[in-house]
């Protein structure tokens, strides 16, 4: 996979987050800290890496929870 491609899909995946984050309720941690990790445990190469209410926001789509919940 060519690298531009690699970012249109990060930035698509942030798009997709970003929309629904109005449905992310205010009592989701915004950070892997606040969550009780000392670092996100995603994989280093997740788009949302350490950003704990968009990747809220992208799985909970689906009614999915985030790799550190699930």
């Amino acid at each position: 996979m060519a690298k531009a491609d690699k970012e249109l899909g990060r930035d698509k995946r942030r798009a997709i987050a970003v929309a629904h984050l109005p449905e992310v309720p205010d009592s989701v941690p915004a950070t892997p800290r606040e969550r009780g990790y000392d670092a996100c445990p995603c994989p280093k190469n997740c788009t949302l890496h350490g950003e704990c209410r968009l990747c809220t926001a992208y799985h909970g789509r689906k009614g999915a929870l985030p790799r550190c919940e699930g």
